[in-house]
């Protein structure tokens, strides 16, 4: 049997859930939150939520807690709280028990998907970005005044977890003025409280508000000493400043979607320890490292610094050829072309001089195109947009032009075929959103594009957006087409055939042929919307399901209309799947949890995938 030992307890893991399970239940039936009685309640919720050495375990107790209702005895508790002077004397132990609910909060929410989502829900988010703005915290002393301390490095840590692993938190973060609320905070005595500003922004602006952020050497310098200091605690976890390796390295990649951080990234030392990360044996530390390492390297700089450091190369290699995830496989391969090419250049990548010659490089452009080859229109986008795109596929056969799309080519190595994709289009559609700009992948599509001097035309997908950084200066002042909508879309399309011309445009009799194919594609994808039995098409036809690899079976996710939860099925292969169904069956309340506590599905998502699975023989 197992046991968690803390300061006060030795109890087994059936003891504390039920233990849990009675304090739980006591606060929320209570009403007043500011007695002795709430605190020992909150008191054992919160010693159960400390770090603990058993991952494992914290994660099990955890999901209990969010189970039990943690988020609505936290409302509870704010509710009451809030009606009193907390900072006063008289009122110590009220300040004792919301320092400790918000310790629970911001510990679970560390390990809890689910709760970020439900306190974004219940508009959280503005709750606290309105505590931060009070004078009160604004103007506390923060050497002398410890409550004002940590009330306002709980709210920035609570802040932290929810725009790390809510999906939607950046709109929500911006229209709750956190921007503004965040930068009062830069001029902070204490360096965590000022680290946690910035790198809660880091998710947030966008380039041209980078120096807003001020990302200084001395910053970035901050941040990366945590690393360090993660990297050297157990399980990767700095006890100092309550941050995981895995944090640091998520908040200093989305800093280096600024060209200019990513410089300061690498020079201020941060590459060794990526490079031990990339050699870690948790595959989230892998995947993030490996993500960084794709973005850092559009610097040459840093691709000098790469090279340069002894076994760098060598375990993006050792990823690229055998790590088990697919999305890290793809981002060290990524990675890796990045590394080998000159980004001055606008023409086809070379290698640098000095180069080693076995880094996997562009492909030479010696494909054999048959004669009757035509070359074709290529869409470039990020996967979040995908269900549009296949509409304007669809339309853009249906016109009669030879269309390239990742869903319909993607076999063999992914880099291979953008690179073919790529050097075989007669133009490039460029689909720009903020998803496009960040992503790594879109970008060394849209470079390459450009290097081959390829024609570009852009789509904007996301309302509002305004390119900047790489991107604005990509599609610079080109004629671009507004795709934000349906009703646009529907407007904008004749406009942009006309724009296309007959570049990629099929000759008349095998523009027939493919508008039969795009006729069936038309319906195909109908089909998908309902799930029907013709949505599986040759996957459970043509081969075994147990027989299906990784990509097989991400590919079998987008042909069901299930593009958007690829990334967390990765690892999935048809035999796993299999097995997964057997769950559906034989444990259906495990089965249905893990669909929305682990892998985090909505409810119409699991209801889809669950009708697909069932389809499966």
């Amino acid at each position: 049997m197992r046991t968690m030992t803390d300061a006060r307890t030795n109890l087994s893991y059936e003891d504390i859930i039920h233990q849990l399970d009675e304090q739980i239940k006591y606060l929320l039936n209570l009403q007043d939150f500011t007695t002795p009685e709430a605190r020992t309640a909150l008191k054992f919720v919160q010693r159960q939520t400390r770090y603990n050495p058993d991952l494992f375990l914290n994660i099990r107790i955890v999901e209990k807690i969010v189970k039990l209702g943690i988020a609505h005895v936290f409302i509870r508790a704010w509710q009451s709280i809030s009606k009193v002077d907390y900072f006063s004397a008289e009122q110590r132990v009220t300040f004792k028990n919301l320092q400790t609910i918000l310790s629970i909060i911001w510990n679970c929410t560390d390990k809890s998907a689910s709760l970020c989502d439900c306190l974004v829900r219940c508009d959280i988010i503005k709750l606290l970005l309105v505590e931060l703005a009070s004078d009160r915290l604004i103007n506390a002393d923060l050497v002398n005044d410890t409550n004002a301390l940590y009330l306002i490095k709980s709210y920035l840590g609570i802040l932290h977890n929810l725009v790390r692993l809510c999906r939607d938190g950046r709109h929500l973060f911006r229209i709750s003025n956190a921007v503004t609320v965040l930068q009062s905070y830069f001029g902070a005595t204490e360096n965590l409280v000022k680290i946690k500003a910035y790198l809660i922004l880091s998710y947030i602006i966008n380039e041209d508000e980078n120096s807003i952020i001020n990302a200084t050497d001395e910053n970035i310098a901050f941040i990366i000493r945590i690393l360090q200091d993660a990297l050297e605690g157990e399980n990767h976890f700095s006890k100092q400043y309550a941050f995981w390796a895995s944090e640091i390295v998520c908040g200093l990649n989305h800093l280096a979607v600024n060209d200019t951080n990513k410089l300061h990234i690498g020079a201020l030392g941060a590459l060794p320890l990526y490079k031990q990360l990339l050699q870690s044996e948790d595959k989230d530390e892998q995947s993030l490292t490996t993500a960084g390492v794709w973005i850092l390297a559009f610097r040459d700089e840093n691709k000098r610094l790469m090279r340069d450091l002894p076994g760098f190369i060598d375990a993006l290699k050792s990823l690229a050829a055998g790590c088990a995830h697919e999305g890290t496989r793809r981002a060290a391969r990524g990675a890796l072309w990045v590394i080998s090419t000159v980004s001055q250049v606008p023409n086809k990548p070379q290698l640098e001089s000095g180069e080693p010659t076995s880094l996997p490089g562009p492909p030479l452009l010696t494909h054999t195109v048959r004669e009757a080859d035509v070359a074709h229109v290529m869409l470039s986008y990020p996967w979040c947009y995908q269900r549009l795109l296949l509409r304007v596929r669809d339309q853009l056969r249906l016109a009669g032009f030879k269309v390239w799309m990742d869903v319909d080519n993607m076999s063999g190595s992914t880099l291979d075929a953008m690179a073919l994709a790529v050097e075989h289009s007669a133009l490039v559609l460029v689909c720009m959103s903020q998803q496009y700009k960040d992503s790594p992948s879109c970008r060394t599509e849209a470079e390459y594009s450009f290097r081959l001097r390829k024609d570009i035309i852009p789509l904007l997908l996301q309302p509002g957006y305004v390119p900047d950084g790489w991107l604005g200066l990509m599609v610079g002042t080109r004629l671009y087409f507004d795709f934000t909508t349906d009703e646009k879309l529907t407007r904008e399309m004749p406009r942009l055939l006309r724009e296309i011309g007959s570049r990629g445009k099929l000759p008349r009799a095998m523009s027939t042929c493919s508008d039969s194919c795009s006729s069936l594609n038309g319906l195909s994808s109908m089909l998908h919307t309902s799930l029907s039995t013709s949505s599986m098409h040759s996957y459970n036809r043509s081969q075994q399901v147990a027989s299906w690899t990784c990509d097989d079976v991400q590919q079998w996710l987008v042909s069901c209309d299930l593009a958007s939860v690829t990334d967390r099925l990765s690892d999935f292969t048809g035999e796993l799947l299999l097995q997964y169904k057997k769950m559906s069956t034989d444990a259906p309340d495990y089965f249905y949890n893990s669909l929305e506590r682990h892998l985090h599905f909505d409810l119409v998502t699991i209801l889809v995938f669950t009708k697909a699975l069932q389809r499966l023989s």
